[in-house]
């Protein structure tokens, strides 16, 4: 009797053994990853030698997109934590991975200053004249993305002031 109790143990062990399955881990694939992206152009206003504005213009000149990025929590509202995420323009285009944490938020703000030749009024101590000058711009914009999303934004360039005229700058 006792060597068939001794027997049952040993099958009994051996079949909780034979149950375990030897699993495999799976490789994580870069495609798995969801990237979070903000992407889009920088433009300026475009004047005529009589300062009448023909629309907006691409700007393709180098300069870096500037973003904040603000963690926000469940309420909306910022954490506190805020990283700098810099780009540089190709072509009038930029992008730029946002760091966002899986299931959360984060405010975003795009800053763009770079300086493009334009008509402007140039002043002189007897007169003001109207002529191509190097002026500088600034363009912002702020949006909130989401983990995972690829949202596009416009930085439209306001003039801030002009090379020629250092008493009327504006940033």
């Amino acid at each position: 009797m006792k060597k068939l109790s001794f027997f049952a143990a040993l099958a009994a062990m051996l079949m909780g053994f034979a149950s375990c399955e030897k699993v495999e881990p799976t490789a994580l694939e870069t495609s798995d990853l969801k990237g979070t992206t903000l992407a889009g152009y920088v433009y300026y206003g475009k004047l005529d030698d009589n300062m009448t504005p023909e629309g907006n213009a691409l700007f393709e000149g180098k300069a870096n997109v500037t973003i904040e990025v603000t963690e926000l929590g469940a309420d909306d509202k910022a954490t506190g934590n805020v990283m700098i995420v810099t780009a540089a323009l190709k072509g009038g285009k930029f992008e730029a991975s946002i760091p966002v944490a899986a299931g959360k938020k984060a405010s975003c703000k795009a800053t763009c200053m770079f300086q493009q030749e334009n008509y402007d009024a140039e002043v002189k101590p007897d007169d003001a004249d109207i002529k191509k000058v190097m002026l500088t711009y600034k363009g912002e914009a702020n949006q909130t993305i989401t983990y995972g999303e690829t949202i596009y934004v416009d930085l439209i360039g306001k003039k801030v002031g002009a090379t020629n005229d250092p008493y009327h700058f504006n940033p």
